[in-house]
């Protein structure tokens, strides 16, 4: 095999999300428009989520942010989705991170949160996953999706008493966006950086969601007219930012969310994890957020916290000054790696 293949489905996030650096990367592949677990081919293959990459060589990898790194260091001579600057780059895996681990809580919650929104997009999984289905055999594989996805909502944190924080964070991220994409192309100049690419992945499975879509159309508007842009940007050029010590202010604002959100959680559950606790609480905003323990953020915050004790230099002190400065540092400091 010579040329890299995607096995994933529209409506997953993290498969869109390879495949637009992919484009973007002008690397050659193959889009294998199935859900692995029902693909023979990669039943098998460990952890089974989506997507499942196969490698020229033939391997199989899963777990979109290590993929798109490596396939970076192998691709990147003409161009790359980390920034010049090791600062940057750091800003933006932690912008991908958020987005990929937090954005999507409020993904699956408004997915399920309805029976209107359930069925939507269930139907579209399920459709997209099986092909030459019946309209009842469709009903049928529809409702059993439903059913699991639904019960595991508390276990990751989607339940309904912790919807009104969700509801919240979105439309905050939405507007945040908004602002953003009314003045500038992406977070770290007119080229797309991997940070980019996990917003883009979220807000485009969020922008076809019903309830979802309906908020971004009425919030930012022009946020659903940049997720669109990003599905494709082979034809993109661009610079970084010049290396001076201003950040864009997009980047103070989504540090400064995830110190209201994302880090908070990580650290939460980070803490929880290390006492043993099966289920951890924090206050959000005023309100209380509850979820069960849940092992993969543990690695999330190390690999993060990792990241940023590697900076050395000028580029730790830009990084450690503008975290400190948006709410951040404290919560790096809380973790011991």
């Amino acid at each position: 095999m010579s040329v890299y293949r995607i096995i994933g489905i529209e409506a997953s996030p993290y498969s869109v999300k390879v495949r637009a650096v992919m484009r973007y990367m002008h690397i050659v592949f193959r889009w294998v428009g199935r859900m692995p677990q029902f693909f023979d081919e990669t039943k098998r293959v460990k952890p089974l989520i989506m997507p499942v990459v196969q490698f020229p060589s033939g391997e199989y990898r899963t777990d979109s942010t290590p993929i798109l790194l490596d396939i970076d260091k192998r691709h990147s001579k003409e161009r790359t989705i980390l920034p010049r600057r090791t600062s940057d780059a750091f800003l933006s895996l932690l912008i991908e991170d958020l987005a990929d681990e937090w954005l999507t809580k409020c993904l699956f919650y408004f997915r399920f949160n309805t029976d209107t929104d359930a069925r939507w997009g269930a139907s579209w999984v399920i459709d997209d996953a099986h092909s030459n289905l019946t309209q009842a055999e469709l009903n049928g594989l529809t409702d059993n999706f439903i059913e699991r996805q639904t019960e595991r909502m508390g276990l990751v944190g989607c339940s309904k008493s912790n919807g009104p924080i969700l509801e919240k964070s979105y439309e905050e991220f939405l507007r945040i966006m908004e602002e953003f994409v009314a003045r500038d192309k992406f977070f770290f100049g007119s080229r797309p950086s991997i940070g980019d690419f996990g917003v883009y992945g979220q807000l485009k499975t969020l922008g076809t969601d019903s309830t979802a879509s309906k908020i971004m159309r009425t919030v930012a508007p022009r946020t659903e007219a940049w997720v669109l842009r990003a599905d494709d940007l082979s034809d993109t050029d661009g610079i970084w930012y010049p290396e001076d010590d201003q950040f864009s202010p997009v980047i103070i604002k989504i540090l400064k969310y995830a110190a209201t959100y994302y880090l908070p959680y990580l650290v939460a559950n980070n803490e929880a994890l290390e006492d043993g606790s099966g289920e951890f609480s924090i206050t959000m905003q005023g309100s209380e957020y509850r979820q069960p323990c849940f092992s993969y953020h543990g690695k999330c915050l190390k690999f993060l916290v990792e990241r940023f004790n590697s900076l050395e230099g000028e580029e730790s002190s830009r990084v450690t000054k503008l975290l400190k400065e948006t709410g951040c540092l404290d919560y790096f400091r809380r973790v011991s790696v």
